[in-house]
């Protein structure tokens, strides 16, 4: 296996759409960056959309450096690649930059880099990898889940410690998708409703008695989270505890109306009613300025997205490129459905950036490596041999079994794809039999001395 390569073939499997509507939506982001820097002086420093301009050179180039390595060799690198993310969420809180009351990031001079991003996509690679030794028929046990509980439960303790409750239950909710592609066994099945049926009612008692005291003694939440989720249930009463940040980001999303108030034209955040316009309520200065038209767009092309992403996981011919897919997919869901969810009032407030669209720089690298991974197993998910009959000599021997394959398999090129099968073979099938592509077409142009070595000729 070659760990680098850029076959010209594998264009033929580019998802141009993916790519496409993910250049779409970080122009969007850009454009309502520069709306809402506009209304900010920045005394000796780059304003918010000039960083994330900068930030974009590295991130195209993390989607560029992922396209030309083969996939197939993360399954080597996942474990390094986890113990790595997980070391640099430890020293986080030995070297961390404490922001707002969180410590999350780490200085690294030229800029800040928050763990918490990049062991996201580092937990949904090596679940892929561990999962990918698992039967899904045989249905997966207590034994089976011990394992990826743990890799989940590793990063979730950290990133709630630092604290950052809204990346932690992120992280959970993304590897959740990978477990409901697999079976579980009954037992299993019992102890999570069972489990479930507590937490919910736990929730309720807690919220009927407000002793959530009760937590705050134990350690298990914040002040402020509990602030929080009070201010979402009743956002009038605790308007100095969240509520107020709530009811600004939906003023600001139904003052939009129909086309908006126009581009730099958001009085909510021109005047400084919005807080944190440039990160977790950045869809609210969209809402604002384009409106309910201009907010279903984007929503749109994230659903656009998404959908294309599911279809690269469904379309990709291993397991564990289908299970990576799906989990990166999931990644991004998550993110648009909470920061959507926040600010329009459906969840509690939590930290998560809108992909694309808020402003971060981890954010946005981390979100290209996703999109990159994806479109890399679209790419790969056939298996090109540079010699297929010297490699499959015994081919011959089956000529009538493998010359007319499974139409279902088979996608055929263009009718004036030039015919050469070192080059431009005439169609793409599973890894199973990669050179019985060749076949087909041969047979109906008749077989040449250089499609046969003469070796294996009759």
């Amino acid at each position: 296996m070659r760990k680098f390569s850029l076959d010209h073939r594998l264009l033929e499997n580019f998802s141009w759409p993916l790519l496409l509507s993910s250049l779409v939506l970080c122009a969007g982001g850009l454009i309502n960056l520069y709306s809402v820097s506009s209304a900010v002086e920045f005394t000796g420093e780059w304003s918010w959309f000039t960083r994330q301009g900068l930030y974009l050179i590295p991130a195209l180039a993390v989607l560029g450096a992922v396209l030309l390595l083969d996939y197939q060799y993360l399954r080597k690198l996942a474990w390094p690649f986890y113990l790595l993310s997980l070391l640099s969420l430890l020293a986080v809180f030995f070297f961390g930059t404490k922001v707002n009351g969180a410590t999350r990031w780490l200085d690294l001079g030229l800029f800040r880099f928050q763990p918490g991003e990049v062991i996201k996509v580092a937990l949904v690679v090596v679940l892929a990898a561990w999962l990918t030794k698992r039967n899904p028929a045989a249905g997966l046990g207590f034994k089976d889940l011990l394992a990826p509980v743990l890799l989940i439960a590793a990063p979730f303790a950290l990133i709630h410690k630092q604290p950052d409750l809204g990346t932690a239950i992120h992280l959970v909710l993304t590897g959740l998708p990978l477990f409901l592609v697999f079976r579980f066994r009954s037992q299993v099945v019992f102890v999570v409703t069972l489990l479930a049926v507590v937490l919910a009612g736990f929730a309720a008692f807690m919220q009927f008695t407000d002793s959530w005291h009760v937590l705050l003694e134990k350690g298990l939440v914040r002040p402020h989270q509990v602030d929080r989720v009070k201010a979402y249930l009743n956002p009038e009463e605790h308007r100095e505890a969240g509520g107020w940040q709530v009811g600004q980001a939906m003023n600001a999303v139904g003052s939009g109306q129909l086309t908006g108030r126009g581009f730099m034209e958001g009085p909510q955040h021109k005047n400084g009613f919005l807080p944190e316009a440039e990160t977790d309520f950045a869809f609210a200065v969209l809402a604002e300025e384009w409106g309910f038209a201009g907010s279903v767009t984007v929503l749109a092309v994230f659903a656009f997205l998404l959908a294309h992403g599911l279809a690269v996981a469904q379309l990709s011919k291993d397991r564990f490129g289908s299970l990576m897919a799906l989990g990166l997919t999931s990644l991004l869901f998550w993110q648009v459905v909470i920061n959507v969810g926040m600010v329009t009032g459906l969840f509690p407030v939590v930290g998560i950036p809108l992909p694309f669209i808020s402003y971060g720089g981890t954010s946005l690298v981390t979100t290209f490596l996703s999109v990159g991974l994806i479109l890399n197993i679209g790419m790969r998910r056939y298996l090109f041999q540079e010699r297929p009959i010297r490699a499959n000599p015994e081919v011959w021997n089956r000529t009538e079994e493998i010359s007319a394959p499974s139409r279902g398999s088979i996608r055929p090129l263009s009718p004036d794809t030039p015919f050469n099968p070192e080059v431009h073979p005439s169609h793409r099938l599973p890894h199973s039999r990669p050179w019985a592509k060749y076949l087909r077409k041969s047979k109906a142009r008749g077989l040449r001395d250089w499609q046969i070595p003469s070796q294996f000729a009759d």
